[in-house]
């Protein structure tokens, strides 16, 4: 768990607690909340990947701790690596393989969180704003909501644009997976 956070945190030095429980709960359940019909998953990542701009640090990096779920650049498509439509099936088969989210799943989740933090918190309570982000996410949970958004800090610094895809799904995209 250390690990990924630090490596996490050298990547990109803006994120904050809201990045870091982003990325650990993609690796938990992946894209499964995000399905939708093939077709506007692939009209999404199109969309997307003309605002991808720039340069990217790496085409591919593992989400969380788990490295069951893998971040793929959309930039990848625009530099010509990968096409949209093997993007798309990795994606589409990806989310067959998530946790379904279900009040167990969710309560475990919470348990995973919270190890996570207690692991790593004398890395994550020198962030800047560990204490209001701790009580935001523990107020989303509450609610019953997971899913978070990128902050504004990390948005600003390095410009996300990405789909995650499980890790069996890379040798579906052998072109990026030799990057």
């Amino acid at each position: 768990m250390e690990r990924s956070v630090v490596e996490l945190l050298e990547r990109y030095p803006a994120a904050t607690l809201q990045d870091i429980y982003k990325t650990m709960f993609q690796d938990r359940f992946g894209v499964a909340h995000m399905l939708a019909s093939r077709k506007r998953v692939k009209e999404y990542i199109a969309t997307e990947t003309g605002l991808a701009e720039g340069d990217t640090q790496c085409y591919i990096e593992a989400c969380g701790w788990r490295g069951d779920y893998i971040r793929v650049d959309l930039r990848a498509i625009r530099d010509g690596i990968i096409s949209a439509d093997e993007l798309t099936d990795a994606f589409m088969a990806s989310a067959e393989l998530g946790i379904e989210i279900t009040t167990e799943s969710i309560e475990a989740w919470q348990r995973e969180w919270n190890e996570i933090v207690r692991v790593c918190h004398p890395i994550l309570s020198r962030l800047d704003g560990f204490k209001r982000d701790s009580s935001a996410i523990v107020q989303l949970i509450a609610n019953g909501n997971y899913v978070m958004h990128h902050s504004e800090v990390y948005n600003a610094n390095y410009a996300p644009h990405y789909r995650i895809v499980h890790r069996t799904m890379i040798e579906r995209l052998p072109s990026i997976a030799r990057r």
